[in-house]
């Protein structure tokens, strides 16, 4: 046994996790690699176009100079790790479109110039590599440089009928390592037919069976070690790894989990271990999105091909840390063109209060408030009595000081159009049941309101953590002409503006049936715009809408 190998069992290997799992004789079984290897596998998820990186408060950054993370630091930082060790693999977990004015502005052509120069391995989709339609992904394609893996989009249809990225991605591949085959699988978004613009004939096997096939295609090809690349999410990657056998690393992306020891907002430990059904470690990772860190996972394989064990932290890609001079020009030369959204001033916000993509899917957060206020303000000639906006929806803080449209379009990125609908009271509760239904209660479909607000239990079952709704009822002003809070009426029909797709059902089925009001088709960025120009300075709006969501874990530093 390879001195190295001998060290990091001594150094490494979680004893006590194995024991206690009843894992000891698992070297004593099976046939697989040759050799004993010492992998690294490095990886980055839900980069979303932070080209250059980000600054204070999830904000997205122009420049790289002062920024941490960024496309350059990613870059470095791979090929600095593929320069001292020829036992490496680099991976991208999906999610590099949308977000940012780089995305916004140039597209995914130039995403997808600056991902050909990233040193990576492989890569799969998320969601919003859809958020184009089919057709548009389609015509990427060809333009990467890099392997794409998608093992569950499965090809079912022929001619017209037939999704025009069907057939176009591999399931698998196999990369040889010092000698020892290293088997990849894609698991790609399945959701997007719901949360993005695929295509209706975009087929997807379950993940399950994906894994399972892909995990035998990769042994009859000699693949000794077996990596799943996803982007499903912390909790879905985790109830992979009980299900699928073989599968020995899973990369994932989507939920933007930081797992970490004395990490701040960590959900998890880094890796995560989860025991495979034929009783085998399964190493579980992630690391945040938009380029902060860099995930760095050190596993030693003993002769098996099994993980024996293993170290690793996401890595902070912080100020100081080299950029790849290639793509430090390519990004600073981009940020020329986000200079010009940077000169039109909308208004002027004095406010400080907590914002941003995170915040506002864990309770009040400015850029959610304005925005719902704005949707009102929209509305209410419609008779709109009442806004509710998922916090999903929100991808960036509202600036503190000078408010220009470029930041209007990384807070509201994909052109949504805004819907008014009528629905009835009771809608509304299931539509707020709904908003925290996640297992940590707070997530994407947290719904941030105008016209209502409503108080959270998050110790009540799934269904029953809402504890009250009110609305603004002005047929009973007071004294000031303000407005009276009554309860929500169940059997009451409320008329209310939301993004179309919340009123299409998208998540929310409780709305798809929903009478439509013909209402002018107007974009979220452009209703805030209007609103904000006519509120300069913004005056704070009113707090308190949701009460009784869970502290937000912090974010790292």
């Amino acid at each position: 046994m390879p001195k190295l190998f001998r060290h990091l069992l001594r150094t490494l290997r979680p004893a006590r996790l194995l024991a206690a799992a009843g894992l000891g004789a698992l070297i004593l079984c099976g046939a697989r690699a040759a050799e004993p290897l010492t992998l690294t596998i490095l990886h980055a998820n839900d980069t979303h176009s932070f080209a250059a990186g980000v600054m204070r408060r999830g904000v997205a950054a122009d420049s790289d100079e002062q920024s941490t993370g960024g496309y350059a630091r990613l870059a470095a930082a791979v090929n600095a790790e593929k320069a001292k060790n020829p036992n490496v693999i680099a991976l991208d977990s999906g999610d590099r479109w949308q977000g940012t004015l780089f995305f916004s502005l140039l597209g995914p052509d130039f995403i997808t110039a600056l991902t050909n120069r990233m040193p990576w391995d492989a890569m799969t989709l998320g969601n919003h590599e859809f958020d184009l339609g089919c057709e548009r992904l389609a015509e990427v394609l060809p333009q990467e440089k890099l392997p794409i893996l998608a093992a569950n989009i499965a090809r079912r249809h022929e001619g017209e009928d037939a999704c025009p990225i069907e057939g176009r991605l591999p399931g698998t591949m196999v990369k040889t390592v010092s000698g020892v085959k290293v088997g990849i699988f894609g698991i790609a978004n399945d959701e997007v037919k719901v949360v993005s613009k695929a295509c209706p004939a975009t087929t997807f096997d379950t993940r399950e069976d994906a894994a399972r096939k892909a995990v035998a295609a990769l042994r009859a090809q000699g693949a000794e070690i077996i990596i799943a690349l996803t982007h499903i999410g912390y909790p879905a990657d985790r109830e992979l790894a009980r299900s699928v056998a073989g599968i020995d690393v899973i990369v994932g992306g989507h939920t933007h989990s930081l797992l970490g020891k004395n990490l701040r907002g960590s959900e998890g430990p880094y890796p995560t271990v989860e025991i495979s059904p034929a009783g085998e470690p399964v190493l579980v990772v992630q690391a945040k999105r938009s380029t902060e860190y860099l995930g760095r996972l050190v596993v030693a394989f003993d002769e098996k091909g099994r993980a024996a064990a293993w170290t690793g932290a996401p890595v902070r890609l912080t100020s100081e840390k080299p950029r790849d001079p290639e793509l430090r020009d390519a990004v600073a030369k981009a940020a020329g063109v986000l200079e010009k959204a940077r000169t039109v001033k909308v208004s002027t916000n004095p406010n400080e209060f907590p914002d941003g993509l995170d915040p506002c899917r864990w309770g009040d957060c400015l850029a959610g408030m304005v925005t719902a206020d704005a949707f009102l303000d929209f509305a209410r000639p419609y008779g709109a009595t009442i806004a509710l906006l998922n916090g999903g929806a929100v991808r960036s803080a509202l600036p503190v000081g000078t408010v220009d449209r470029g930041s209007l379009e990384e807070i509201h990125p994909f052109g949504n159009l805004i819907a008014v609908i009528d629905v009835t009271g009771e809608a509304i509760r299931a539509a707020l049941e709904n908003g925290v239904a996640d297992p940590d209660v707070g997530g994407p479909h947290l719904l941030q309101p105008s016209g209502l607000r409503y108080a959270v239990d998050p110790a009540q079952p799934v269904g029953h953590r809402i504890l009250s709704v009110e609305t603004v009822e002005t047929d009973e002003a007071d004294e000031a002409g303000k407005g009276a809070w009554v309860p929500l009426d169940p059997a009451k029909t409320y008329r209310i503006a939301t993004v179309k797709y919340v009123a299409d059902g998208d998540d929310f089925a409780m709305f798809a049936d929903a009478p439509r009001v013909p209402a002018n088709d107007a974009l979220e960025v452009d209703v805030m715009d209007a609103y904000l120009r006519a509120h300069d300075p913004l005056p704070m709006p009113a707090a308190g809408r949701i009460t009784g969501m869970p502290e937000m874990p912090e974010a790292a530093e």
